[in-house]
C-alpha cells in the first residue's frame, strides 16, 4: 500500500494499493540508496528480467517505494536490511537531494515518484551479499566516472534505469562531492 502524493509533491491521504498507484500513474513517495566505497566506485545493480519496472538495466544499489507514513530514512533503513542484508544506523545515511520526476517505463507509462535520494559510504564485497535473484540479477561495483559517461552517452545510456529531469546530474554533483580527492572533486 502507498500514500498517493498530489502534483506537487504532498500527501493526499489516500492510501492505494500499488497495482492502482502504477497502473493509473499516481505520484508516490520512494527512497533510492547509492552506495560508494572509499575508491569512489558505486555498487549496482543489475535488475532482475523479473521485474515489473525496467528489467534488465543497471540502477541504484536499492531502491524501495515507502510505506503508509513512513519516514525516508527508516525506509531506507528498511530497504538496505531487505534487500541486501545490510544493517546501518540512521547516521550513516547521507540524505543528499529529494526530486519529482514522471520516469519513462518500457510500456509507454510513467512512474511518477516524489525521489528521497541517501548516500551510504560502505565497504562492501558483493560476493557475499545475498539478495533476492527474482529482483537483482546482479551487483557490480562501477566508477562513479564510467557510470556517468555511459550515461551521457546515447548508446549506453539505456543499459541504465530511465530517469526524467534532472536526477542524474544532481545525483552525479552530489557524488563527486562526497568522492575521494583524486577523483577531481
Amino acid at each position: 500500500m502507498y500514500e498517493v502524493l498530489d502534483e506537487a509533491g504532498h500527501k493526499t491521504g489516500k492510501i492505494l494499493d500499488r497495482e492502482t498507484v502504477h497502473k493509473q500513474q499516481l505520484w508516490h513517495e520512494v527512497v533510492n540508496i547509492w552506495i560508494m566505497n572509499h575508491k569512489g566506485e558505486v555498487l549496482l545493480q543489475l535488475r532482475s528480467p523479473e521485474v515489473e519496472l525496467s528489467p534488465n538495466v543497471w540502477d541504484v544499489a536499492v531502491g524501495t517505494h515507502l510505506r503508509p507514513h513512513e519516514d525516508p530514512a527508516a525506509a531506507a533503513q528498511r530497504g538496505l536490511s531487505t534487500e541486501l542484508g545490510l544493517s546501518v544506523a540512521p547516521t550513516e545515511l547521507r540524505h543528499l537531494f529529494n526530486i519529482q520526476a514522471a520516469n519513462p517505463m518500457p510500456n509507454g507509462t510513467k512512474h511518477r515518484v516524489l525521489g528521497h535520494v541517501f548516500l551510504l559510504q560502505q565497504e562492501l564485497d558483493p560476493a557475499n551479499i545475498t539478495f533476492n535473484p527474482n529482483k537483482i540479477a546482479q551487483l557490480a561495483w562501477k566508477p562513479l566516472e564510467q557510470i556517468v559517461a555511459d550515461i551521457g552517452d546515447s548508446d549506453t545510456a539505456r543499459h541504465y534505469f530511465p530517469r526524467e529531469g534532472t536526477y542524474y546530474p544532481q545525483l552525479f554533483d552530489a557524488l563527486m562531492a562526497a568522492a575521494p580527492p583524486e577523483l577531481g572533486q
